[in-house]
């Protein structure tokens, strides 16, 4: 189990070093750069079924989303979003989870 949350560690490190920058460069806005690449915010979704992309975040809250589930190319239902600023309820290998619209905002879903 220690040596599957070290991959996945160093796959979170390997997108922040290098994909995101290199993208984010390229297109000068950090949402034209998701729309571009089929990604979209968690905050920014509406109901339905996503794949699990990335977060950017620090070390600390990327490590308790991948301890709740939240592994790349996993699949990530979204069952409920409450406002602009509201929480998010989505379902992730089984499990329900809440978000707040500040965790949210930081995980990067692809479109299916």
């Amino acid at each position: 189990m220690n040596f599957i949350k070290s991959i996945t560690k160093q796959i979170y490190e390997y997108l922040h070093k290098h994909w995101f920058k290199a993208h984010f460069q390229k297109f000068k806005s950090f949402n034209k750069c998701l729309s571009y690449n089929g990604m979209v915010k968690l905050s920014d979704v509406v109901p339905g079924a996503y794949k699990f992309s990335a977060t950017y975040c620090d070390d600390k809250l990327a490590h308790k989303l991948l301890e709740m589930g939240f592994i790349p190319n996993e699949e990530v239902v979204v069952i409920e979003k409450r406002g602009k600023k509201g929480s998010v309820m989505v379902k992730v290998k089984g499990s329900k989870i809440a978000l707040n619209h500040r965790v949210a905002d930081k995980i990067l879903l692809k479109r299916k």
